[in-house]
């Protein structure tokens, strides 16, 4: 890129501020030639439109990935009409749940991290804007690979994914904040993941034991947990419930994705922490001994939940874990 506003001695910008930030990115958007990859958890009208203004080729590919949490598009910190913009420009527009992730990524080449949404307050098009912060480098090979594998989750929207929560928000205009309405069963459907990776975030820190026995202690893994099991009080914890919120959770599903595509319909202790070690993303990975942990807690709570479709037997003294059609 010729002519930029910051020149520095590293193979990156120092910490910048909302300003230096919206400079630098308006130069880059100038200068791109072939492709875009925005991902931004919150996304609005305003900050797309502002993305779009600066480009100079309008034929340029953009691959847009947001979060569309059921709280930001009711509370409008996300705009749903984004989808329609992008879908007219022949953009693809994607969700990823729970993103909280920033990065702009301009011709696989000139990338932006740091803490700003494209909205008017995170790319600061209004007087009173968020204080941000980032930085800019070039992609290396690395954080290009780390990119396509965080990408992978992604959920492209379709037109009928889009009228279902259209629908959604049209039916809960008066929502209270408190009582966020659940997404319908049918948009949950649509939206699943692809569930080809695991985050350490995805597994139960305590076996069933400590936490249902501790799940009002406010330390950070019991939080983590009663967030995943969406425990909030004392009838929350009947198995009934607890089954319910198990079996949406994402290890559960990625777990029943792999035993179920397995010939033989089971893992053995080893052969199952094998897989978590190679399926998680996390950088650096824990130690295998924290994982045999965490897939202990799982495997405790398959147990106490008793699936009909799942039958763990203890032969040879290791556990074996089978799926029953």
């Amino acid at each position: 890129m010729q002519n930029k506003i910051f020149t520095f001695s590293s193979n990156r910008s120092p910490l910048l501020n909302s300003i230096q930030l919206q400079k630098y990115f308006e130069e880059t958007l100038s200068n791109c030639k072939k492709e875009i990859i925005i991902c931004s958890a919150f996304i609005t009208m305003n900050g797309i439109n502002w993305l779009y203004k600066n480009l100079k080729d309008k034929n340029i590919k953009c691959r847009v990935i947001s979060r569309w949490d059921r709280a930001d598009l009711l509370s409008k910190v996300s705009d749903i009409e984004v989808y329609n913009f992008c879908k007219e420009l022949g953009w693809s527009f994607e969700i990823i749940e729970n993103l909280h992730a920033k990065f702009y990524l301009m011709d696989n080449k000139d990338l932006i991290s740091g803490s700003l949404n494209l909205t008017a307050k995170g790319i600061g098009l209004v007087p009173i804007s968020n204080k941000e912060f980032g930085n800019y480098f070039e992609a290396i090979d690395e954080d290009l690979k780390n990119i396509n594998i965080f990408l992978d989750d992604a959920i492209k929207i379709t037109d009928e994914i889009f009228n279902e929560y259209k629908k959604y928000l049209e039916d809960n205009k008066n929502f209270v904040l408190q009582k966020l309405p659940e997404l319908p069963e049918k948009i949950k459907k649509l939206k699943e993941k692809k569930l080809t990776k695991l985050w350490v975030n995805d597994f139960l820190f305590n076996d069933p034991e400590k936490l249902l026995n501790n799940y009002q202690i406010n330390t950070e893994d019991i939080i983590h947990d009663t967030s995943l099991l969406n425990i909030k009080n004392q009838n929350d914890l009947s198995l009934e419930i607890l089954k319910s919120n198990f079996i949406n959770l994402d290890l559960y599903k990625w777990f029943i994705k792999q035993i179920k595509n397995k010939d033989s319909q089971s893992f053995s202790f080893g052969e199952l922490s094998a897989l978590i070690h190679n399926s998680l993303f996390d950088d650096p990975k824990p130690y295998r001994k924290e994982i045999k942990n965490l897939q202990a807690n799982f495997i405790k709570f398959l147990e106490l939940l008793k699936f009909e479709n799942i039958k763990i037997e203890r032969p040879n003294y290791s556990k074996v874990i089978t799926y029953i059609n």
